[in-house]
């Protein structure tokens, strides 16, 4: 089913959180059976500020702004620029669509029927890579709508001479023009000009991250994964430490939802029959992967935590200890009997139900009836999935 969630009377800012929380349950790669997400995510954000799974092509980060200066020229009302900005978002799908390169346009099958509009998916990156200028959501900006478009004129051009500000422009003062066909024509090939631009924002407001350095000393052909990747291999230590950091836990997790879905398999064909296939499968994926493991130094769930706390983050103590145990049992055990291994076992069943209560499939006959036969077990990447897209059309802009 999917997912929704009501709200009456909530501000334009509320709306915006409760997007992003609805957006969690669309993004490819978020399937969190273990309540790990949230340790992902603050390494995602470290290495990959302002990204997000839903984002797809690079470009989509200069026409928000552009239709949004659009409206401002038009003088839009605040009370009408959702509407307007909507069909104008709407809108160009079809440009987009008709270009030679369609791969990523959002919304293409949905049209005029899409829910999660580009400039929502996208605004994070506008606020955190210093293009939006007021660092607001985009709640805040269609509220105040009325107010920033009568102040736009007297921005004026960041070469002007003589200029003196009084006034905080609504866009990037270098924001690049767009092309003399947009809206009607758009495609998602970035000019050398609009990658300079985009790559200066990303050195700029992301300074000592993965993405600024690969925006800078990347190419268009990145590795499948980044810590794969010899242009990351070559970035500072900081970097560097924060790369091997989530290789080594994505690596380390990666193995309790295999044994969860094992355990689904054999419980599931307890019950019902059926399924060994599936048991082989988990029982081979699992070795293979305890076989991985055993072959890394010794996993220390503290480096993970001091890297958190300086973040900002927190962490829960139920995950905190889920974690512990799940590496000091790693520690205690030999590859070949991960799989029936009783305390790992037990600590999969226990961390479902807490996170579940009668929902948790281990225990609910009818919920382990749905599952799909494989879920959450995708390695983490920490959505490079995404931005390797976005790297690969920064550097096709930047050596056209």
């Amino acid at each position: 089913m999917e997912p929704t969630l009501t709200w009456l009377d909530l501000t334009a800012s509320d709306r915006d959180k409760m997007r992003r929380v609805l957006d969690l349950f669309k993004e490819q790669g978020t399937v969190d059976e273990m309540g790990l997400g949230s340790l992902r995510d603050i390494l995602s954000d470290a290495l990959f500020p302002g990204t997000s799974y839903i984002q797809t092509r690079l470009r989509y980060v200069l026409f928000i702004p552009w239709m949004y200066r659009r409206l401002e020229s038009r003088k839009i009302h605040s009370a009408d620029v959702a509407r307007q900005a909507r069909k104008a978002e709407t809108d160009l799908i079809g440009s987009l669509a008709h270009g030679q390169d369609a791969e990523g346009v959002i919304g293409v099958r949905a049209r005029d029927s899409l829910a999660r509009l580009p400039s929502s998916v996208y605004w994070s990156a506008l606020v955190r890579w210093g293009i939006f200028r007021h660092r607001q959501s985009q709640g805040w900006y269609h509220t105040n709508f009325t107010r920033l478009a009568d102040g736009h004129n007297a921005a004026g051009r960041p070469d002007d001479p003589g200029v003196v500000w009084t006034r905080q422009p609504n866009w990037h003062l270098r924001l690049p023009d767009p092309p003399a066909s947009f809206p009607q024509e758009a495609s998602f090939a970035l000019t050398p000009d609009e990658a300079d631009f985009l790559r200066g924002r990303l050195e700029e407001q992301c300074k000592g991250t993965l993405l600024a350095w690969l925006a800078r000393k990347g190419s268009d052909a990145p590795a499948k994964c980044f810590w794969d990747d010899p242009d990351a291999g070559r970035a500072s230590g900081k970097v560097r430490d924060t790369v091997e950091l989530a290789r080594r836990f994505s690596l380390h997790v990666q193995g309790i939802p295999l044994l969860y879905n094992l355990l689904l398999a054999e419980r599931r064909h307890a019950d019902h029959g059926g399924d060994g296939e599936l048991i082989d499968r988990y029982r081979a994926e699992l070795a293979e992967w305890a076989a991985s493991e055993a072959g890394e130094d010794v996993y220390e769930p503290h480096v993970l935590w001091d890297f958190v706390a300086c973040c900002g983050g927190r962490v829960p103590g139920p995950q905190h200890r889920f974690v512990e145990a799940w590496s000091r049992r790693i520690t205690e055990t030999s590859p070949d009997t991960v799989a029936d291994d009783e305390r790992l076992r037990r600590l999969v069943e226990d961390r479902e139900y807490r996170l579940k209560g009668a929902r948790a499939r281990l225990v609910n006959p009818n919920r382990l009836l749905d599952w799909n036969g494989r879920a959450g077990v995708v390695r983490m990447d920490f959505r490079w999935i995404r931005v390797r897209q976005l790297l690969i059309d920064l550097h096709r802009g930047l050596a056209a």
